[in-house]
């Protein structure tokens, strides 16, 4: 863990753009935080109860191993990758504090919007969980889920969500050749393990 501190302390120090700065601050916390229970699936995270109402508080961004960290440095001048998807997102009416998401007892869900309500089912298999979005859209995301001091990440694999992403803009009447999400994929099409989802709070 010393080592990984160091190698992102040093691209820190030479990340010159005050984007670069934001995204090379947010690895050092997954690097700290991150890296490691997404990886084993130890921890809470396999026990924990996703059951419930959740509030969407914004894009969560991950790692699901270490090969990640040698690909940071081409990744810092993409800018923040993170509030890039949270304007993406938002376009669609899933704005943190106001959309939601249900998981019911009965294997359903909930994702709730301003703009548009999505149902679906869900499994979890210890820290593994599969959502399928199944009216409105159709789509599968498989991921991780991850606890936190306010609640839980929901991640998965950044390629898939942003193809989620842009299948909400197009369900919601938006431009389905929004530049920003082309350039979003190209970005992180070059970063191994990078993850992307849901922060959720109760």
């Amino acid at each position: 863990m010393k080592k990984i501190i160091l190698i992102l302390a040093s691209l820190v120090l030479f990340a010159s753009a005050a984007s670069a700065q934001s995204w090379l601050d947010q690895f050092l916390k997954i690097a700290t935080e991150t890296v490691g229970d997404v990886v084993s699936g130890k921890g809470s995270a396999v026990t924990f109860d996703i059951k419930g109402d959740w509030k969407y508080q914004g894009v969560a961004i991950g790692a699901s191993s270490n090969n990640v960290l040698a690909n940071v440095a081409a990744a810092a001048s993409t800018g923040k990758v993170e509030d890039q998807v949270n304007s993406l997102l938002t376009k669609a009416g899933i704005k943190p504090g106001v959309a939601s998401l249900h998981f019911k007892n009965d294997g359903s869900f909930t994702l709730t919007a301003t703009k548009i309500n999505i149902p679906g089912t869900w499994t979890k298999d210890g820290s593994k969980i599969t959502l399928n979005f199944a009216k409105i859209i159709t789509f599968k995301l498989v991921g991780t889920v991850k606890t936190t001091e306010y609640g839980c990440d929901l991640l998965f694999d950044a390629p898939k969500f942003l193809e989620f992403a842009k299948m909400i803009l197009d369900a919601v009447g938006k431009a389905s050749n929004n530049s920003t999400i082309t350039t979003l994929q190209q970005a992180v099409s070059n970063i191994d393990d990078l993850k992307l989802g849901f922060k959720l709070s109760k």
